[in-house]
This record gives structure tokens, sequence and C-alpha cells, in this order.
């Protein structure tokens, strides 16, 4: 692990014992921050709305744990309604490894399933988990699903990642640092 106690893709640095909220319309950044921080031997869980075969196709996650947002009953299915046994997962999770990396992929989607308010306080319930530890857990978002009060209240107490302000454009410069991590 770096010095500064870190996890670092192109020009993107993240801090352990922060959540980032990462603003992306397709998490592939995010993804590859997630499949980086592996790599570098943390342990890892993805809790996502996309199925967890496909991302392993695209990405190398096979040492990561994976929870699927589905109402569909199965093996490492979580549904989507029950934020608070996700958030209780998520943050026993961050305390049994102290050092680990988190991907919480479908914000939107527990929007949909529990309103604003309940992932406000998912999402400050393992905030505070994560600031008492050396973990790292990355939230992509797509800015265009929540208002401007929704957004103000999800950054109030949570760090910000915007590739584009990074010099990571959608084209060119996001298929180099995906090949460059293959």
């Amino acid at each position: 692990m770096q010095e500064d106690k870190g996890l670092s893709v192109g020009s993107i640095q993240l801090k352990e014992g922060a959540i980032y909220l990462v603003k992306e319309r397709k998490p592939l950044i995010t993804y590859k921050l997630f499949e980086k921080g592996i790599a570098m031997g943390f342990p890892g869980l993805c809790v996502t709305r996309q199925f967890p075969e496909r991302l392993k196709e695209n990405f190398a996650l096979t040492a990561a744990r994976f929870v699927w947002l589905s109402h569909t009953p199965g093996k490492d299915h979580h549904n989507p309604t029950s934020i608070g046994t996700l958030a209780t997962m998520i943050s026993s999770f961050i305390e049994r490894y102290n050092r680990a990396i988190c991907l919480i992929d479908g914000l939107e989607y527990l929007v949909i399933n529990n309103g604003f308010q309940q992932v406000l306080k998912f999402t400050e319930l393992i905030n505070e988990q994560v600031m008492q530890s050396a973990s790292i857990v990355l939230i992509p978002i797509s800015q265009s699903a929540f208002n401007e009060k929704e957004m103000a209240l999800l950054e109030r107490n949570i760090e910000n990642v915007e590739p584009t302000s990074y010099g990571i454009g959608i084209d060119k410069d996001l298929m180099d640092l995906i090949d460059q991590y293959r």
C-alpha cells in the first residue's frame, strides 16, 4: 500500500476512511477503482443492481463478495426494500476487515424502493462506520437522477469525484484508463 494510505487510478486519489460519490452515468471508472482496490489487497464487497456474473466477465473482481439488489430470492441476493439489513451487512463487513473497499452501485434503485430520506439515512450510517475505519466506499451516481436539493444533501458529508474534472473524458481517456488496468 502507498505511504499516503489511499487508492489512485489515473489522477483520481482516494483516501481511506471516506465515502466517495463518483458522478458518472455508467459506473466504469467506479468499477476500475474498485478493481484496483481489490488488486491492492483490500477485501471487497460489491452491492450492485447489475448482474454479478456479467461484472465478473468485464472486471477482475473474482476476489470480491457480491450482493445483488434484486426482488428475486436467491443466494447473495438482497431485497432492495430491506435497506436497514443492507446497512448492517455493509457496516459489519467494514468492521470485520477495518481496511476494506465497498462499492454500492444502485443508489438510484434504493431511492425508488425506499424513498430519498431513507437512503440519505443509509448513507449517513455507512459514513459513520467508514470514518472510524481505514475503508473506502464508492457510490457511483447519475446526477440527473436527483434534484438539486437531494444532491446537496448527499454531497454534504460525502466526498465527491467527478471524473471529467480529473481530465478523464468519456471517450478516449476512459478507454485508455480501462486498457491500462487490464
